[in-house]
């Protein structure tokens, strides 16, 4: 006798082998789920712990600016004194160079043939003006002024004849340059 199987057996395992590979399309979804859920909680508490050390970072910050303030307070306050030593220097300078120049012209002008009227030192350079007794006194005074370590070469800008005293004087102006001498560097004091 022969058989006749009327089920359909053929359909039925395609329906169950759909079914199990809608199972494991599921399975594998919900394990891909899961695993970006579990990241998701360790991102979320890694950026939960960063947050808190910016927090703690931003509150020692806060600690700090008050000694970022003094610190940027003192750096004004170095520059402003920096400032005032360049003045200070200067003026040294400036003052060392008029007495220099006042000490080389006395020890220069021979008393009793030539006398100074006026001195303007101004930029490094001499200008002056005064009377001598005869051209001769003029061109020796000159010559010594150029051999002077102090002064650089001098230049005549106007001589003429005046009459002081009944005498024939000669009036003469001159004008040099002046080597600055160095300035001398404080030295610091040691603490006690």
């Amino acid at each position: 006798m022969m058989r006749i199987n009327l089920l359909p057996v053929k359909r039925l395992r395609k329906l169950q082998r759909a079914r199990n590979e809608i199972f494991g399309l599921l399975a594998v979804l919900g394990a891909v789920v899961g695993g970006l859920f579990v990241v998701f909680l360790l991102l979320g508490g890694k950026i939960d712990r960063l947050n808190g050390e910016i927090a703690s970072l931003e509150a020692e910050k806060a600690k700090y600016q008050q000694t970022i303030n003094e610190i940027e307070e003192l750096k004004k306050q170095k520059a402003l004194l920096e400032t005032k030593l360049g003045v200070i220097k200067q003026l040294k300078k400036g003052s060392q160079t008029a007495m220099r120049v006042m000490d080389e012209l006395a020890y220069l002008v021979p008393a009793d043939k030539l006398w100074v009227n006026n001195i303007v030192l101004a930029n490094n350079e001499v200008r002056l003006s005064g009377i001598a007794l005869d051209n001769p006194t003029v061109a020796s005074f000159m010559e010594t002024v150029d051999k002077s370590p102090v002064f650089g070469y001098p230049e005549l800008g106007a001589a003429s004849q005046n009459v002081t005293a009944g005498r024939k004087l000669k009036a003469f102006s001159l004008t040099f340059g002046v080597t600055t001498p160095p300035v001398a560097e404080a030295e610091p004091q040691a603490a006690q």
